[in-house]
């Protein structure tokens, strides 16, 4: 707190040097030295006015010696400086600085007092609120204790489980997160449970600095219920790139790029991933370009029989009074994406709202290029219908949309209801 009052102090008397030094000089100076260059000026004027009546006779040499020495006497009573009124200027000027150097640091220190915060001149309370949002480690202490006892009671709150493992693992508390998570696994199932592990073995690797032993092996269990879970494949190419496996490392870390976007920017740095564990292992570089035609790609031979036995279908409906609103022009897409992680289509179809209510099918040949791996890859979806005005599968302000809940692959008889408006 010292060494701030100190630097305030400083940075004002700085402020205020700077105001004086740049007021000095005086503005009764520059007016004075105005006022007498312009009288100056009028007694000269007048000057020539007497030397030209003189040379034209029209007065005595008595009457030109009268008149010039009165303007020789106006002459020097002009010239003297008004120092009445260079006293009243420096006494208003010191007034004002006075006025300045009080106001400025009083002002400062009364809005502070107002609405600033003395508790961040403590290092302790600063330091404790920058690592736990604003709360004090001893508020932060006391709901944790408040949600371990709700947790003794409630066992099953998977919800609670999950707050406090999160927290712990946050606050670097490992060893109370790695029981939450381990207590988590043990009441979930399918792809929650699969990134449950994800986090676990995340959570061991930071305590112990390495992923090899118990980590690596959930990470391996995940992706046994998650083939797809971009958590995962990159704990598991951190451990093969760790033991100097650089080739199987980048074939992992390539499996992610399935689950993004291409030309995004996680995109860009998992294409860096890839490429560092590529050139290690005495491989080509993988282009952007070459990885987007990769994914373009159909399955062939019996990889294509498998993948078209991955299907979707039902009936895709609207309500009326948003059909009142359309043209019929507008395209439909209807599409299928994962539960959980990332929201773009493994499949996609697109229909014409004037078709509307429609029967679709979708399968893995609807593959979208650039997308996550097929239909095929996932055991259960959400289907979803979506009225784009734009002609763009990104949802746009004013598209309309509608899912179903979580189903599962190769279900049939669906219906996609279109019962709302993307928010603006």
């Amino acid at each position: 707190m010292a060494a701030f009052i100190i630097t305030a102090v400083i940075l004002t008397v700085l402020a205020l040097l700077l105001l004086f030094w740049g007021a000095r000089g005086g503005s009764a100076r520059t007016g004075d030295g105005g006022r007498v260059k312009t009288n100056l000026e009028a007694l000269q004027g007048e000057y020539a006015a007497l030397e030209k009546n003189r040379s034209e006779g029209r007065l005595s040499q008595a009457e030109y010696e009268e008149v010039r020495a009165e303007l020789e006497r106006r002459v020097l009573e002009e010239t003297k400086p008004d120092t009445g009124l260079e006293k009243a200027d420096r006494r208003q000027r010191l007034g004002t600085f006075l006025f300045i150097a009080l106001f400025v640091p009083i002002a400062a220190g009364v809005i502070y007092w107002r609405f600033g915060t003395w508790d961040a001149f403590n290092p302790e309370v600063a330091q404790a609120q920058s690592s736990t949002g604003g709360h004090s480690m001893a508020e932060l202490d006391a709901q944790l204790a408040h949600l371990e006892q709700n947790l003794k009671d409630n066992p099953s709150d998977v919800n609670g489980w999950m707050l406090y493992a999160r927290t712990n693992d946050a606050l670097k508390r490992f060893d109370k997160a790695s029981a939450a998570y381990e207590k988590l696994a043990s009441l979930l199932q399918g792809s929650a449970r699969a990134q449950v592990l994800a986090d676990w073995a995340d959570c061991l690797a930071a305590q112990t600095g390495n992923l090899s032993g118990r980590p690596e092996a959930l990470v391996d269990e995940a992706l046994k219920i998650e083939p797809s879970l971009w958590k995962a494949l990159a704990l598991k190419g951190t451990a093969l790139y760790n033991r100097g496996e650089y080739r199987q490392a980048a074939s992992v870390w390539e499996r992610i790029l399935r689950t993004q976007e291409p030309g995004s920017e996680d995109w860009g740095n998992t294409i860096a991933m890839v490429n560092d564990a590529r050139a290690k292992a005495g491989m080509p570089q993988l282009t952007e370009t070459a990885q987007v035609k990769r994914l373009e790609e159909r399955p062939s031979g019996s990889a294509a029989a498998s993948a078209a036995a991955a299907r979707l279908s039902g009936t895709v409906t609207i309500s009326p009074d948003l059909k009142a609103k359309l043209s019929g022009d507008e395209t439909v897409f209807v599409f299928a994406r994962p539960i959980e992680g990332s929201k773009m289509p493994v499949a996609v179809t697109q229909l014409k709202a004037s078709e509307l209510p429609a029967s679709f099918t979708i399968d893995s040949s609807m593959r979208l290029p650039g997308g996550m791996g097929g239909l095929e890859s996932l055991s259960r979806v959400v289907v979803g219908a979506r009225v784009s005005k734009t002609g763009n599968l990104m949802p746009q302000p004013g598209d309309l949309e509608g899912y179903t809940p979580a189903v599962s692959v190769g279900s049939s008889n669906l219906v996609v209801k279109i019962t709302s408006e993307v928010s603006r």
